[in-house]
């Protein structure tokens, strides 16, 4: 499996292309704008997009999601319990944010513990509320990949002062999910540079400090 990282959006979102080589199937992690770029990029490696998959609802990981969806036909999906927000524009904050409302219709809702296969690769669904209560991110145990969306950052973590969102569950989320993961898995945020789980746990200031 490979992944293509495309930073979109005013606001440096992360998003990412996940894909098999062999079959060419791929997956579109929260593209948060330039939905022609990342239809383009999939083009020129001959990609089929089966699947566009949401870690949350915040305006800037989903603002691109109806547009690709158009374009690529391919499934929106999203943790079972982040319907509301996505469609809320008040509570995704795309007003705020993009100056127009916006409302996303997940296609499939995920529950904790489901598999997202792409080609022969196997995304693994982990509930971690607390950025916002639906929040989820998606694990590639054999390639030893986590895309933690805003729950987790290098050094740091989500904000937890938005709709739907908890500092104490993200807290928990981030400790009894996340960092019962092993120490090499490189963790790919919705923001920001790369990291892996144990370098988190021996030093984010935030959660962190060799737990």
């Amino acid at each position: 499996m490979k992944t293509i990282h495309i930073p979109v959006s005013p606001y440096y979102t992360n998003a990412y292309i996940y894909y098999d080589e062999s079959t060419l199937e791929a997956a579109v992690i929260d593209p948060g704008g330039s939905a022609d770029k990342l239809m383009e990029t999939a083009k020129e490696h001959g990609l089929t997009i089966k699947y566009i998959l949401l870690t949350h609802g915040h305006f800037d990981h989903i603002a691109a999601v109806n547009e690709l969806k158009a374009l690529s036909g391919a499934f929106v999906a999203a943790f079972e319990g982040e319907g509301e927000l996505l469609k809320n524009p008040d509570m995704n904050l795309s007003g705020i944010g993009m100056g127009k409302d916006l409302s996303i219709t997940s296609d499939k809702l995920l529950k904790d513990g489901d598999f997202i296969e792409i080609g022969t690769g196997k995304l693994a669904v982990i509930h971690t509320p607390g950025h916002t209560s639906g929040g989820a991110c998606y694990y590639d145990a054999e390639n030893g990949i986590l895309f933690s969306g805003d729950t987790l950052f290098k050094g740091t973590l989500g904000r937890y002062d938005l709709p739907t969102s908890d500092g104490a569950t993200l807290f928990a989320s981030i400790k009894n999910k996340l960092f019962t993961l092993p120490d090499d898995v490189k963790v790919l945020p919705g923001h920001e540079a790369s990291t892996t789980i144990g370098c988190e746990k021996a030093n984010n200031v935030m959660v962190g400090h060799g737990l």
